[in-house]
């Protein structure tokens, strides 16, 4: 059988005989193939509904006009359609094209979005989500790092850390305008954050004054900054004396021809008086002194022999044995020890003063000789020669005596004629 160049197809029902479609209800489908002319042909198969393309969404279809509901294309391209349309204010038409004027609550204007997003790509939500990844990467702490002239000076930087901001103040990448940019180490870059401007006026201060008088300053009250004359009751470490008291001690100054002097003294943390930093100490006790003298009989003398003062008079301080003639001075103090004596001898009698532990010689290696002459009138032979006098300041305390280190021929000190005097000075 030979095809035909056109098939018809026939969607037939049985609810009205099959002489009229009715397309609300389909039964069959109905394939006709005319192969001679006839339109002979019959049931090719049956085809289900879901597999037909192309058909009505709905059977009958929605009904549809343009009635007076809607605007005419007239209408709609006529200029004053849009302009009574808008109220100026959120949004205005400008020429034939609808502008944003305000957006209640935005912050940010076009022209920042449009220098945030210069260079970039994606929505404005991409590069909102991208900045709060920044903000959030870089907040566990900023610090300031100083100041750069150019962006190109910036850029060599290279011992960085995340969170380091940077002023700018010739930016070449942004007309030259002071910008701050922070460091992100997860981008490896410096993020640009803003432009960096000063002002001379304090932000939400209503009372900044339009110029400042010499001797005013600012402080901060529970009620806000004030802008105020200096109060001597507000500062801080002032004197402790009252402002009368002040005035007062003025009132009484005076010089002193002294001065010089006086300024050697002062009073230490201890309460001591010093004088050129020297603690003072004066003496409170009387100074230490011995006067004792030979009495009763005339005291032999020979080589080693120590001189015995055997009645002590007076004297305080100075302990003095009568018995050994051994006198104790302190260390420290300074003494002056002499002796006068009245010695009978034949040759020549020498007194020092030594230790008397160990008859060692001390105070500028003293010494002091008597010497035998032969008197008209009597028979005693008497010194040529004496006192002796030595000054001495022991480093240790100890006992000290007077001793005739050296004697020729037989010799006495005699009583009643010899002395000892020792004193502190």
């Amino acid at each position: 059988m030979a095809k035909s160049k056109e098939t018809k197809v026939h969607v037939m029902n049985d609810d009205n005989g099959g002489d009229k479609p009715n397309y609300s209800k389909v039964d069959k489908v109905y394939v006709m193939n005319p192969t001679d002319g006839g339109g002979g042909g019959g049931v090719a198969d049956e085809v289900a509904w879901e597999n037909v393309t192309g058909k009505p969404a709905s059977f009958p279809p929605a009904e549809h006009n343009h009635d007076d509901r809607y605007y005419t294309k007239e209408q709609i391209d006529a200029p004053e359609f849009m302009s009574d349309r808008v109220d100026n204010i959120t949004v205005a038409l400008e020429g034939r094209e609808l502008k944003v004027q305000n957006v209640d609550g935005l912050e940010i204007g076009v022209a920042d979005i449009n220098e945030w997003l210069a260079g970039t790509s994606g929505n404005i939500q991409t590069q909102i989500d991208g900045l709060g990844d920044t903000i959030t990467g870089i907040a566990g702490g900023m610090t300031f790092k100083g100041i750069e002239e150019t962006r190109a000076d910036l850029d060599a930087w290279t011992n960085v850390e995340n969170g380091d901001v940077v002023v700018v103040l010739a930016d070449e990448t942004r007309d030259d305008g002071r910008s701050m940019y922070v460091y992100n180490d997860d981008l490896g870059k410096w993020d640009y954050i803003g432009t960096f401007t000063f002002t001379t006026e304090f932000t939400a201060l209503s009372d900044t004054p339009n110029n400042y008088q010499s001797g005013k300053y600012l402080r901060s009250s529970s009620s806000g900054i004030i802008y105020d004359d200096v109060d001597y009751q507000t500062l801080k470490n002032k004197p402790e004396s009252t402002i009368t008291e002040i005035d007062s001690a003025v009132v009484k100054a005076h010089e002193h021809s002294n001065k010089r002097a006086l300024d050697t003294l002062d009073v230490n943390d201890n309460g001591e008086l010093t004088i050129n930093g020297v603690v003072h100490a004066p003496n409170s006790k009387p100074k230490q002194r011995l006067y004792a003298r030979r009495t009763g009989t005339e005291q032999p003398l020979s080589s080693g022999t120590t001189c015995v003062f055997n009645t002590k008079y007076e004297g305080e301080g100075i302990p003095y044995d009568t018995n050994s003639g051994v006198f104790t001075l302190e260390a420290g103090k300074t003494y002056r020890v002499f002796v006068t004596a009245s010695i009978n001898t034949e040759g020549f009698v020498i007194l020092r003063l030594v230790t008397a532990d160990s008859n060692a010689v001390i105070a500028d290696n003293n010494q002091a000789i008597w010497m035998s002459v032969n008197p008209s009138n009597t028979n005693w032979k008497e010194s040529s020669a004496g006192p002796l006098l030595a000054y001495i300041t022991p480093t240790t305390t100890k006992g000290f005596k007077i001793r005739a280190s050296s004697v020729s021929g037989t010799s006495g000190l005699r009583p009643g004629h010899c002395a000892l005097e020792i004193t502190e000075i």
